[in-house]
């Protein structure tokens, strides 16, 4: 977790809508998923200097599901427990019919945010590329040799591969991806002020991730206007 831009930044934005704006924000998400509950994790603490909290990561969020041993145990067979995992920018459940969702937050505000590689040491990104390869399957698609999903959008790949991880072991999950629209614009920023621009750039990445036809992945998109 990274030092927190004043003003700017899906971090800072996040936190205006989880914050100072807590019931629009849960109503978007209540809307967009249908249901009429959500409740939202805590982070954890941390002894970071610039900013005392600290992100949930990897599957710490299952700590109290009963299948919590069943799916980590499974987890580090097929991924590598070294070097940085997922981190997520705002976790949550909600309950319907007494069935738990959990519902995986991932927030954007400017454009070079889609795009980055996996920074693994050669060992663990054949780990890495095995798993992704198996997830490519279970979804009901491949991955193309020009479109690696170790390479430029490899973040939205793993949080697939978590998803699936947890759909084989009967764990109900969607994941969110927030796209935060008119952000400030810097030279080396390109932030969308509008949705069309948002959806061009994310139209690319599915279609390089070969998932555009995948019905398999409950991936859901959101757009926040921070003036609104």
């Amino acid at each position: 977790m990274g030092k927190m831009a004043l003003g700017y930044g899906s971090e800072f934005h996040l936190l205006r809508w989880t914050g100072r704006h807590r019931n629009k924000f849960d109503n978007k998400i209540k809307q967009l998923l249908n249901i009429d509950n959500i409740t939202w994790l805590d982070f954890d603490f941390s002894k970071n200097k610039n900013e005392p909290d600290k992100e949930l990561v990897g599957l710490s969020f299952l700590e109290k599901e009963p299948s919590y041993k069943a799916v980590i145990s499974q987890w580090k067979e097929e991924w590598p427990q070294s070097g940085n995992s997922m981190n997520w920018d705002l976790v949550g459940y909600t309950v319907k019919n007494n069935i738990k969702t959990w519902v995986l937050i991932e927030a954007k505000a400017h454009i070079g945010e889609l795009e980055n590689d996996c920074k693994a040491v050669p060992k663990s990104l054949i780990k890495i590329g095995k798993a992704l390869n198996n997830t490519a399957n279970n979804i009901g698609t491949e991955i193309l040799i020009d479109s690696p999903w170790s390479k430029k959008y490899y973040q939205l790949a793993n949080r697939i591969y978590i998803l699936d991880l947890l759909k084989r072991n009967n764990i109900n999950s969607k994941l969110i991806n927030i796209y935060f629209i008119g952000d400030k614009i810097g030279s080396s920023r390109k932030s969308p002020k509008d949705i069309a621009t948002w959806k061009v750039e994310i139209d690319k990445m599915k279609k390089y991730l070969n998932i555009e036809k995948s019905n398999s992945i409950d991936i859901l998109d959101l757009y926040l206007d921070i003036n609104k």
